[in-house]
């Protein structure tokens, strides 16, 4: 008898979906999102605020080289991965203008997934594999539960990932690759 191989969905099967039900494709397979808790969605907010303000204010109106944070960002990685990142950060000399329809098909520098029940083994195992993969030089993950921050950046030779430093929230204010330039206040971020 011959075992059944199992049919990896594609991005044509992820578009598919619904178009109100979110939804992403993960080494083939599609998992529908959860909706945003309240604290997911304000930490969410506050730290994309806190970045682009900065950066607005840092950069002039022809620096190609700054930052594009973008908050809810659709990206392709590969016919079988696409994620909808809570936060990422682009280069705008890579990314110079948003799509119009379907994924970002532009690779982050930087991923921010907020962590919840229903995500946490997609963001901590499943998609870092990927991301370096991909070469994605920092990924951070945020757990509102616990009140921390753990920053993670690829390693020699691009395999994986390691843990550069993790804080929480009693750590107050810091600075945290790949922004050290802007100092994030911890308690304002995990503010109940």
């Amino acid at each position: 008898m011959h075992q059944l191989e199992k049919t990896m969905s594609t991005l044509e099967d992820l578009m598919a979906v619904p178009g109100d039900t979110k939804a992403e494709l993960i080494d083939g397979e599609i998992y529908m999102m959860a909706p945003a808790v309240a604290r997911h969605s304000s930490i969410s907010g506050l730290l994309t605020t806190l970045l682009t303000s900065h950066f607005r204010n840092q950069r002039g109106p022809s620096d190609k080289d700054a930052w594009r944070i973008i908050p809810e960002a659709w990206t392709l990685y590969d016919v079988h991965n696409s994620f909808v990142h809570d936060i990422a950060g682009y280069s705008r000399r890579e990314l110079p203008r948003l799509p119009n329809l379907g994924p970002i098909h532009i690779k982050p520098k930087w991923v921010c997934e907020i962590l919840s029940r229903s995500n946490a083994k997609n963001d901590t195992e499943r998609k870092s594999a990927i991301l370096a993969q991909y070469s994605v030089p920092y990924y951070w993950l945020l757990d509102p539960r616990k009140k921390t921050l753990q920053v993670f950046e690829l390693g020699t030779g691009n395999m994986n990932y390691r843990l550069v430093c993790s804080v929480k929230k009693e750590d107050g204010v810091v600075r945290l690759l790949p922004f050290q330039d802007l100092e994030l206040d911890l308690q304002e971020i995990f503010e109940d």
